[in-house]
């Protein structure tokens, strides 16, 4: 690429071809979309999309990477328990922050997650979500400990219920607020063994007072 990211004009040009893509992806299969068709939507020329990138390939696997780091850059925060990396800080994955997140983005998660001719999205993010659950686990951890529950099938069975979960809630038309999500989704994990799935402790579900609770 020949400009720097953090040019506005640069930042504009990639924020208006994202947007192209995901309009067309409603739409079109993956396949089926072409860079001609892009930069027609994006109103931007063939020639200032070759500045930034290779090809169709590059552009959507750029494009789908930009959205995941802005997401997990949003929704990771600090764990403020010590105890679970022996003193040192851990990352989990704030409910709250994610389903906030979400809902303000809603129209392109919808279409990347919701649309069965492209599940390019979906299983990226799933994929990061993996990572960053075996990171807490690396963290959390005895350097013996055997989980008792094989580590591959704890990531499965929180990635599918967690993003299944979202896709319905994008379906449904989010007749739910993002805080009524996290406050039930954190009322389903209490209800879950944690001491058997210990990867249940990479999800924060605090909740800041709504205004109603405030007196």
């Amino acid at each position: 690429m020949a400009s720097n990211k953090t040019d506005p004009r640069v930042v504009k040009t990639r924020n208006s071809l994202r947007k192209a893509l995901v309009y067309l992806m409603r739409r079109e299969r993956l396949e089926d979309i072409s860079v001609q068709k892009i930069t027609e939507i994006a109103n931007i020329t063939r020639g200032t999309f070759y500045l930034h990138y290779k090809d169709k390939k590059d552009f959507i696997r750029s494009a789908m990477n930009e959205l995941l780091d802005e997401f997990f850059d949003q929704v990771m925060v600090e764990s403020e328990d010590l105890s679970f990396s022996k003193g040192q800080t851990v990352q989990v994955f704030s409910l709250q922050k994610a389903f906030q997140y979400i809902e303000s983005e809603a129209d392109i998660f919808d279409v990347l997650l919701n649309n069965k001719r492209n599940d390019f999205f979906y299983e990226q993010l799933y994929n990061r979500l993996s990572d960053q659950l075996s990171k807490f686990y690396v963290a959390i951890a005895e350097t013996e400990e055997k989980p008792k529950v094989p580590l591959n099938l704890q990531i499965s069975f929180i990635d599918s219920a967690l993003l299944g979960l979202i896709s319905h809630w994008l379906k449904d038309g989010m007749i739910y607020t993002s805080r009524y999500m996290t406050q039930s989704v954190g009322r389903m994990l209490e209800q879950l063994d944690s001491d058997n799935v210990p990867l249940l402790g990479f999800f924060s579900y605090e909740t800041e007072p709504a205004l109603q609770d405030i007196e």
